[in-house]
């Protein structure tokens, strides 16, 4: 009698209190939003070396950032903090700053 991960979590739910629902909604929402720019940073940086003509591996040569860090970043299962970035962006001709949204 096993059961699916989906009927066991349904089952779970179903014993969830309107704040609980609340919570979990609002949590899903950050974390979809979160993917969306982590997959967007990394195809944004996949397609710049590419452009530029570099191996994932030379970039990790010239950064000292792993190789497998570097796929996982363009895939955008990574959360690069800001100074790997800095050091991905100095080979690729970027520099990291914040701008304000109504400026762009």
């Amino acid at each position: 009698m096993t059961k699916s991960f989906a009927e066991l979590t349904a089952r779970a739910r179903s014993a969830w209190s309107d704040e609980d629902r609340a919570i979990f909604d609002a949590a899903s929402r950050a974390f979809e939003s979160e993917a969306a720019v982590q997959a967007e940073l990394g195809a944004q940086l996949a397609g710049l070396r590419s452009e530029l003509r570099l191996s994932q591996q030379r970039l990790s040569e010239i950064t000292g950032i792993q190789q497998s860090e570097i796929s996982r970043i363009e895939r955008g299962v990574a959360n690069p903090t800001a100074l790997t970035l800095v050091r991905l962006g100095g080979p690729l001709g970027l520099s990291l700053s914040l701008t304000r949204r109504d400026a762009q």
